[in-house]
């Protein structure tokens, strides 16, 4: 019953204000001034709602599965990745055929030049392997997710608590978002337009947060159905150099997870070691340049840890 109550204040209360303004705006300042007045306020009233609710709702999805989410690898073995994997495999094998078979009558029939049979033949152990790591490509993805996800979840274990608490507080005054919002909403009653940017601000870096760890999640995705593919450039002489950037890219992205506990695990324990010594704002700006690190450190991974492969 208390609860059909609170529901039915929520619905008439604003009508009532409404009619309030209404009737006292035409009063003193006309019809056409009391219409805007009315405008105005449920613009503001709206955008005030609509603002809290996306912010509000971004933020419990990165307290509750943020951890979850970065710790969260595709799976090789499943059918319709393996399915995928296999297309792939069954269009790949007539080239080991061919390549097998071109190199053992170029040697056995035709002479050449000692330079040229001695790097056909060098090719060969080369295609053998490849032929070997594709048949067993989802099973190598599988052991290097296990060892990754084993890596971070170990280091994310050795924080202080709850990183993602500790970076998102429940305590709004010490929170770097609700601090932004709590600004949106002072100044949205005065002017709509102003307070536009400290919504945006706000839904941009909490959306931010959440893409980068769903973005790696695509595209590890991407890299687990095309391995096979990788690896057969990579080890094919004359496409060694595509192979080795997508194989690159796929080792960097999947350490991204890593990397990203790593800096996680950090921003939590510099927040809880020097939170008591740090006056509001200050612990705010830091709370807020944890988050910030959090949305590059992918970036930086994937950009500046390059050219390792041979």
């Amino acid at each position: 019953m208390k609860s059909i109550r609170k529901i039915l204040f929520k619905l008439t209360f604003p009508v009532i204000v409404v009619l309030f303004l209404a009737s006292s705006s035409s009063a003193f300042i006309g019809e056409a001034a009391a219409v805007k007045v009315l405008l105005d306020f449920l613009l503001r009233m709206n955008l005030n709602k609509i603002g809290e609710d996306l912010v509000v709702y971004a933020m419990d999805i990165c307290r509750d599965h943020f951890v979850e989410i970065l710790l969260l690898n595709p799976n090789p073995m499943n059918p319709d990745v393996l399915g995928i994997t296999r297309y792939i495999v069954t269009i790949m094998e007539p080239l080991f055929v061919f390549a097998i078979i071109f190199s053992g009558i170029y040697m056995i029939f035709f002479s050449g030049s000692p330079g040229i049979r001695a790097k056909i033949k060098s090719l060969l152990p080369g295609i053998i392997i490849a032929m070997v790591l594709i048949a067993i490509s989802p099973y190598i993805m599988s052991v290097i997710f296990s060892f990754s996800e084993t890596l971070s979840d170990g280091i994310i274990s050795q924080g202080p608590g709850d990183p993602v608490g500790i970076l998102l507080p429940l305590d709004k005054d010490i929170n770097p978002i609700d601090y932004l919002m709590s600004k949106f909403h002072n100044i949205t009653w005065y002017s709509s337009e102003a307070s536009v940017p400290f919504l945006f601000l706000s839904l941009i870096i909490i959306s931010a947060l959440l893409f980068v760890i769903f973005s790696r999640y695509i595209v590890v995705a991407l890299f687990t159905i095309v391995f096979p593919l990788t690896i057969f450039l990579y080890l094919f002489m004359p496409t060694r150099g595509i192979g080795r950037r997508m194989m690159e890219q796929t080792l960097l992205w999947i350490s991204v997870q890593v990397t990203e506990a790593i800096a996680l695990t950090s921003i939590a324990t510099i927040i809880v070691v020097f939170s008591s010594l740090l006056t509001r704002e200050v612990l705010i700006l830091l709370e807020l340049g944890g988050i910030i690190a959090l949305i590059v450190v992918p970036i930086a991974t994937v950009s500046f840890l390059r050219d390792f492969l041979p």
